[in-house]
């Protein structure tokens, strides 16, 4: 037993981890191998086995778990310094600590590409919906192209406004939204398989006020499976976060991705609150593209015109909603610590979004390209 403990220790297990980080460093070369046994068989089974297993807890532990990892961390961090200090000769012991750092950052790349991370190589969802991306040829092009998803989207809000009983939504509970949004996926699976998500929910933030200076509305967490939202967001704001969260579920890593599968998936369905939660997202995506093109090379005086413009496009209860949208983030603009925008911003640098933060808008290339193919507005099956 000793002799097979002493084995484990010394080969079997670091060289387990060794061959684990070896695939992880080969798996950008076969994206399609990494889809069809990371993302759509292991990942998928074993996050809805997550799922279920955590069901029967009305709210979300996951970030309990960050604190833990946390608090374990920094217990780490500390002890190890004091070790160092109190020997006599430290500076000889440094070399195999920081061996044993770069040991323990490798474990930490290999957990976190297994349970998380691999998910970022799939290929986009361009050819699975065989979508036809054409980049615009010069800025007069893309502006034109983003003006009419601007005006477009701003008619089929006030359409779709119309179906909105505002006192009722307001009423509604965040698990009634998500059961709502699951349904949605529910009816979307039986036309694109990989839709079919099991056991999906979104759960409230037990500390929802920490998102005013972390800077999140919602997210995933790896290590639970869980879609975790602030419970305070404005109510018009939820049915889409969930729904993007719930595409994270999937495995959708990248911001775009999780766009782009939200945005079809409340485009295919009847529920207006869920599509008019989408077309609120879509039209502030389209229309800051659209302003930031014209402040680029037209100047203020028609910046200021065309939102004048955008506003009279809208009826006053999408004007009023958006108003009570941006009344709650500005009550908390402010309060984000700038490190953690940044580091977040890096940290979808480093998993293949170069855009950063800004990769969340840059759905509105597959949104056009998807209404181009499907030829009409907010419900294309039909």
């Amino acid at each position: 037993m000793y002799r097979f403990r002493t084995a484990l220790h010394k080969f079997i297990l670091p060289s387990t981890w060794l061959l684990l980080f070896g695939i992880c460093l080969l798996a950008p070369y076969f994206p399609e191998l990494v889809t069809k046994y990371y993302t759509q068989g292991l990942f998928r089974y074993w996050t809805m086995g997550l799922r279920f297993a955590l069901s029967f807890l009305p709210f979300a532990i996951g970030e309990l778990v960050y604190i833990i990892l946390l608090i374990i961390l920094i217990y780490n961090i500390i002890t190890s310094v004091i070790s160092i200090k109190n020997r006599s000769n430290y500076t000889h012991y440094i070399p195999a600590y920081l061996l044993k750092f770069v040991w323990f950052c490798l474990k930490v790349f290999v957990v976190f590409e297994l349970i998380w991370g691999l998910n970022y190589l799939q290929p986009d969802p361009t050819k699975a919906y065989q979508l036809t991306v054409n980049p615009p040829k010069n800025a007069q092009i893309a502006l034109d192209e983003m003006t009419t998803l601007t005006y477009e989207f701003a008619q089929e809000l006030n359409k779709v406004r119309q179906e909105i009983d505002k006192e009722a939504v307001t009423k509604m509970k965040l698990t009634e939204i998500s059961a709502r949004v699951q349904a949605a996926y529910a009816r979307m699976a039986t036309q694109k398989k990989e839709l079919d998500l099991k056991y999906a929910y979104g759960k409230s933030a037990i500390f929802s006020s920490w998102g005013d200076y972390i800077g999140y509305l919602a997210f995933y967490q790896p290590i639970t499976g869980e879609a975790i939202l602030r419970s305070d967001l404005p109510v018009l704001t939820q049915p889409f976060t969930i729904a993007h969260e719930m595409a994270h579920q999937l495995g959708y890593a990248s911001e775009t991705e999780a766009n782009f599968i939200a945005f079809v998936v409340a485009t295919e369905n009847e529920d207006p609150l869920l599509k008019y939660a989408m077309l609120l997202q879509m039209f502030t995506y389209a229309q800051d593209a659209q302003l930031m093109l014209i402040a680029g090379n037209k100047g203020f005086a028609a910046w200021e015109a065309q939102i004048k413009m955008n506003k009279a496009l809208l009826n006053p209860e999408v004007l009023k909603d958006r108003t009570e949208i941006r009344a709650f983030f500005a009550a908390r603009a402010g309060k984000q610590i700038k490190a953690s925008s940044q580091l977040y911003d890096q940290f979808l640098q480093w998993n293949r979004q170069s855009a950063g933060l800004a990769s969340y808008a840059d759905v509105l290339k597959w949104v056009r390209a998807y209404r181009l193919k499907t030829g009409s507005s907010t419900s294309y099956s039909r």
